[in-house]
């Protein structure tokens, strides 16, 4: 599959060019190129999948198998998990522009479903390295994101000896050396190099219930009942090796993600916490009572900035802007949104952008930071054309300070 997706055309900025007057600007951190963002959306009352251009869904021709699909994105930006119970399927957006593609920008397809699909019980779905780590039936897939764009998708499959309650983490790969990978069996969390776990007691943490997990470059974090832990790969003799280091300061659960080389995690006692590198190790990141700090009371949800790991924490009255410090940046009231609450909203992060949906009053709320600009500010509202959005995701380059037009 090679689908054209033309970011332009179904962006939903370009949906809101008067929202900010009449000048215009464009900017990126990494290119000359104009990135914007493109939401795709599932629904609770149907198995449509779309893409929201000017408020209004067009659905793809594909749909998800049931209704209700959750979404993940995929750490790159570009593709996403569509997750329903037994069923998970697989799309990517493609941002391909060419001397005819600008000459017809006003045309566009639609993204197509990848043929892969992945069928089982007990499925849930992480990201781990550039990966989608697939559990399904008590054994992980590795999907390379980059196996999206063949015809036939294939992914890495492990054979362990143990049935697993939780999708591996895919730690390294070499072609010398296979797989080094973090499992869990519903006891322990466990290095393996290959198909065979490691003999060191330092590769083996007790884990029971795993909370969540966050994993980006050499470094991952999870959070098992109580306690979170570190988990970096080092190289040594050639060979790479994974070692485990609990957290201190944390001795609660905590829902971890991570950008921009950043873990932000959300704990049970709704307090954010911060993990940052420092000489080669994670270093928590706390305020002057020596805690976390504190979430917004009543949050429904949170998610965090691409570019910088600045913190979004949506209440069902405003979304609260924090740098991945703790400092506010800003509180944006949902001013359309008299009847909102956690069970109407829907929120997805992008590059210095977040969107907020509201079914009760079918509309959308674009929040973003202009280049220069020290807070996040509505960029604009739209109408939306469905009630009963129950997922979405920002189709956006990770990394790049997406395009504004005003």
């Amino acid at each position: 599959m090679n689908t054209l997706y033309k970011i332009a055309a179904l962006s939903v900025a370009a949906s809101l060019l008067g929202a900010c007057g009449s000048s215009s600007s464009t900017t990126t951190s990494v290119s000359e190129e104009s990135h914007e963002h493109a939401l795709m959306i599932s629904q609770s009352n149907s198995d449509a999948l779309s893409v929201l251009e000017e408020g209004t869904a067009e659905a793809l021709a594909d749909s998800a198998a049931a209704n209700g699909a959750q979404l993940l994105l995929s750490d790159s930006g570009e593709q996403v998990a569509i997750i329903n119970t037994g069923t998970v399927q697989f799309l990517t957006a493609h941002h391909e522009e060419d001397e005819e593609d600008s000459a017809t920008e006003d045309e566009h397809e639609l993204p197509e479903l990848s043929s892969l699909s992945i069928t089982g019980s007990n499925i849930k779905v992480v990201n781990s390295n550039g990966h989608f780590s697939v559990l399904v039936d008590g054994s992980t897939q590795f999907l390379p994101y980059e196996a999206l764009e063949d015809e036939t998708p294939a992914t890495e499959a492990v054979s362990y000896s143990m049935t697993e309650t939780y999708p591996a983490l895919l730690l390294h790969e070499d072609e010398t050396h296979g797989l080094l990978t973090l499992t869990f069996d519903g006891t322990n969390a466990v290095v393996y190099e290959g198909n065979e776990a490691s003999v060191e007691p330092e590769h083996t943490v007790s884990c029971v219930t795993v909370n969540s997990t966050a994993h980006v470059g050499e470094f991952a974090v999870i959070s098992c009942d109580n306690r979170s832990y570190s988990v970096k790969v080092e190289e040594a003799n050639e060979e790479h090796e994974a070692v485990i280091t609990a957290l201190d300061g944390i001795t609660t659960a905590v829902e971890w993600k991570s950008r921009a080389g950043v873990f932000v995690g959300l704990g049970a006692d709704d307090k954010f916490y911060i993990l940052e590198e420092e000489n080669e190790v994670l270093v928590l990141v706390l305020n002057d009572e020596g805690e976390g700090f504190n979430a917004p009371a009543n949050m429904c949800t949170w998610d965090i900035d691409s570019l910088a790991a600045d913190i979004f924490a949506l209440t069902s009255s405003e979304l609260a802007i924090y740098n991945h410090e703790g400092t506010i940046d800003a509180s944006l009231a949902l001013d359309e949104s008299p009847n909102a609450s956690c069970a109407t909203l829907t929120l997805a992060a992008a590059s210095q952008a977040v969107f907020v949906l509201d079914n009760s009053a079918t509309k959308l709320y674009e929040i973003d930071k202009e280049e220069g600009a020290s807070l996040y500010h509505i960029h604009g509202r739209e109408d939306v054309s469905v009630n009963d959005v129950a997922s979405a995701v920002s189709f956006h380059e990770v990394g790049t300070v997406s395009s504004h037009d005003h």
